[in-house]
């Protein structure tokens, strides 16, 4: 087939044309992502070219073209082109020569049909030319598109065994594209019966792929699939739960919320501090990462739809704007009757929105104040902030200096 004008105007801009000309002619083409959303007329994001040149050729190509290159996977035959500040990844034609489920062996090939049989699915397995044209050497991929069917390149077992990230890669393109349709049996089979190999994975590509497919509008049917085949409890043996993920996403269509990973995991799992503190152990998450999900998993406060405004803003100060919202679109997802989902919805975007005041003591007034330095002062910190938030944040500096002598400071 051969793509409009429409879907390939993205082809067309400045940088890709001298990707092209800095190539031999017809040894280079688009490949995978970009082509099949062009053909699904879907966004298109990162733009990657498969070349019939061997990483060095490329490289060299480059250098006569004046582009700049970054070496970022030149082992693996991706050499990436950076122009106006944009990557375009490279890959040479390869064909694999041994595998261990995480990393293969390849060898350069100028076979386009063989470059596409070491491919994860049919429907990445698509090459575009600069006038729009589409190859699709597995003969599949093309058919496979129109019914927005998911199956791996040849024989499923072997395309699973040759990199087993290929299981969370099936079901993040089944979460972000799939629709009701039968999922394909040799494939899932093939993810079922080697799911033991995820657990050879780096923790990092296995948090990537699922923040990925968590990300999804709607993961809920991917998660459900990959429950009743065992390979959710592989994955999140802490977050399962995929009854509370349907409820989140219900609410997130229903308010039109934005798909948010993490609170999507939390509604997967129980509150629960040891569970949440091995999850984010466990899967290596970024600082940022596991202080929100303790942070939710650890608070203490007790939250309820009718507390009064002060508590309400006590518990956001002591526990912090972003795990009382957590706690409480939480609840609002799980909440069964629609005023109460309301009002847990009210508080959460009061914590979202409300500017927390700066405590009005410090240190040094406390040393005017004729307080000692040491544990004494950070008593008598902690004691006059407790008074302020009871206060409702109203008493003023003044006031809380006067109350040290009544607290016998």
């Amino acid at each position: 087939m051969k793509l409009t004008q429409q879907q390939f105007s993205w082809m067309q801009s400045e940088a890709v044309l001298a990707l092209f000309a800095a190539m031999p002619d017809e040894s280079l083409r688009f490949v995978g992502g970009c082509v099949r959303n062009a053909v699904w007329d879907e966004p298109v994001g990162d733009i990657d070219l498969a070349c019939q040149l061997e990483p060095q050729a490329v490289v060299e190509a480059l250098n006569k073209a004046n582009i700049r290159h970054v070496p970022t996977g030149i082992d693996h035959g991706t050499v990436t082109a950076v122009i106006d500040g944009t990557p375009y990844e490279i890959t040479s034609l390869r064909r694999d020569v041994e595998t261990d489920g995480r990393r293969a062996v390849v060898a350069y090939t100028r076979d386009w049909a063989k470059d596409a049989q070491r491919r994860d699915l049919t429907v990445n397995a698509l090459y575009a030319d600069l006038s729009g044209q589409v190859f699709d050497p597995t003969g599949q991929g093309l058919d496979d598109l129109k019914v927005r069917k998911f199956r791996f390149v040849g024989a499923a077992d072997q395309r699973v065994r040759e990199d087993y990230l290929r299981i969370l890669r099936f079901f993040r393109f089944l979460a972000w594209y799939g629709g009701r349709e039968k999922v394909d049996a040799a494939s899932l089979k093939a993810c079922r019966e080697n799911q033991s190999g995820i657990k050879k994975l780096s923790a990092e590509r296995i948090w990537t792929e699922m923040k990925k497919l968590l990300s999804a509008r709607n993961p809920v049917r991917a998660c459900h699939i990959m429950l009743t085949n065992g390979i959710l409890e592989t994955v999140f043996p802490e977050a399962n739960n995929v009854d509370g993920l349907e409820a989140l996403v219900r609410l997130e269509s229903r308010e039109g919320i934005k798909p948010d990973p993490l609170l999507r995991l939390m509604a997967m799992s129980a509150r629960e501090p040891l569970q949440m503190a091995l999850l984010t152990k466990r899967l290596k998450m970024s600082k940022s990462e596991t202080a929100r999900l303790r942070g939710w998993a650890d608070d203490d406060a007790q939250l309820s739809t009718d507390m009064a405004e002060r508590d309400r803003l006590a518990a956001i100060y002591k526990s912090g704007k972003t795990v009382i919202f957590d706690r409480a679109r939480l609840r609002a997802a799980g909440e069964a009757d629609a005023i109460q989902s309301a009002r847990w919805m009210v508080l959460a975007d009061l914590a979202l929105g409300w500017q927390a005041p700066t405590f009005p003591v410090t240190g040094k007034d406390l040393a005017e104040a004729g307080v000692s330095k040491g544990p004494g002062m950070g008593k008598a910190l902690k004691a006059l902030e407790a008074l302020w938030v009871r206060s409702g944040f109203s008493t003023e500096k003044p006031q809380l200096l006067a109350a040290l002598k009544l607290m016998g400071y």
